[in-house]
């Protein structure tokens, strides 16, 4: 019994900060008259996120990209265990603030590929012949051109533009989800772990560790849960 109510304390806590736990749908259809943008940016969690910190940039979109091959939607596992698929980043973005130019740099600077990798693969996809033209004119001027970290313009590839899989919604947004929960459990160990008996009455310590109990079991079983109900792949 101790344990159920553990279980239901904790979750509650868990929930009352994190998103809704349910199949997640990025609604993108408003933004029809802005342009949009893809990339191949490596993993694909880091990258969306510091996107949009650029002024002009409306949102981004992590999914799967890159394999116009394919006839059926992918899902992770698909893509981590293939060898055709690129995580990819959809830019929407206001061509009346941002130029696609300055857009391209901005993707440069985010990215994190990993060499020999498709998976991880810097890729340029071009939406058309304006932004190939642009794209092309970046590659070629920016020769012998290495970023801060050592990562050279020469790592970008053109590729064409193929499907785009939305991936699935614990995908989106990762890292802003990740930060409360990982608050959490690092609160709760440090509460657990810290002398606090002296400030808490003794007929209260058991109901204080059985929160902490619950708040650490819950966050563990929401991700488990958002895993496998949040697992829809659409393409856009």
């Amino acid at each position: 019994m101790k344990v159920v109510f553990i279980l239901i304390f904790g979750l509650t806590s868990v929930l009352s900060f994190c998103p809704e736990l349910k199949p997640s749908v990025r609604d993108v259809s408003s933004l029809a008259a802005k342009k949009e943008a893809t990339f191949g940016m490596g993993c694909f969690w880091k990258p969306a996120e510091n996107l949009l910190k650029v002024p002009g940039v409306i949102d981004t979109v992590a999914g799967y990209t890159g394999n116009p091959e394919a006839t059926n939607a992918p899902n992770y596992d698909s893509v981590c265990f293939g060898r055709k698929w690129v995580e990819g980043v959809r830019v929407y973005y206001d061509d009346e603030k941002l130029y696609y130019e300055d857009l391209l740099e901005a993707f440069f600077e985010a990215q994190e590929p990993k060499l020999d990798s498709r998976q991880y693969a810097s890729i340029i996809f071009p939406h058309d012949k304006d932004q190939e033209a642009i794209a092309q004119k970046w590659l070629s001027s920016g020769q012998g051109r290495n970023r801060s970290d050592g990562v050279p313009v020469e790592t970008t590839q053109l590729e064409p533009l193929s499907k785009f899989y939305q991936a699935e919604g614990y995908h989106q947004r990762y890292w802003a989800k990740q930060r409360p929960r990982f608050a959490l459990i690092i609160g709760t160990i440090a509460l657990s772990l810290s002398p606090v008996d002296d400030y808490i009455p003794s007929e209260s310590r058991s109901s204080f560790e059985t929160v902490l109990q619950g708040i650490g079991l819950a966050v563990t079983l929401y991700a488990i849960l958002e895993r496998a109900v949040d697992r829809k792949v659409i393409e856009l």
